[in-house]
């Protein structure tokens, strides 16, 4: 597994806002935007696996909005994951292998990024 493949990011993104979700805090699209401090990846790659995201139902208050340049994700006050999201996270084989993978390095960036939120 390479910190780029797409179950690695997924499990970043879904884990962001779960942690937003504990902790009462309202997460931010820059947090989790293509070139964060969790990872950076192309545009592209970071929209398609984004509307996979909000069309499998893992997210709530995440928009796929069209623009004239393409498609653009927004967030809302009430961005987050959902139960299927959570479960998703904590259920799916991949996306404990992608824990495991990415071990306390990650909790410790998580931790810092959602202490810093609103």
């Amino acid at each position: 597994m390479a910190k780029d493949d797409m179950e690695v990011i997924i499990y970043k993104i879904l884990s962001y806002l779960y942690e937003c979700s504990r902790n009462g805090k309202v997460p931010m699209l820059e947090d989790m935007a293509p070139t964060c401090d969790m990872f950076n990846i192309p545009e592209r790659y970071w929209n398609q696996i984004m509307e996979e995201l909000i069309d499998n139902g893992y997210t709530r208050g995440v928009m796929k909005v069209s623009s004239t340049t393409g498609m653009e994700i927004k967030l809302t006050e009430k961005a987050g994951i959902t139960i299927k999201g959570a479960e998703y996270l904590k259920e799916n084989s991949r996306m404990r292998f992608a824990a495991e993978f990415l071990g306390k390095g990650f909790e410790l960036l998580l931790a810092s990024l959602v202490a810093t939120l609103k």
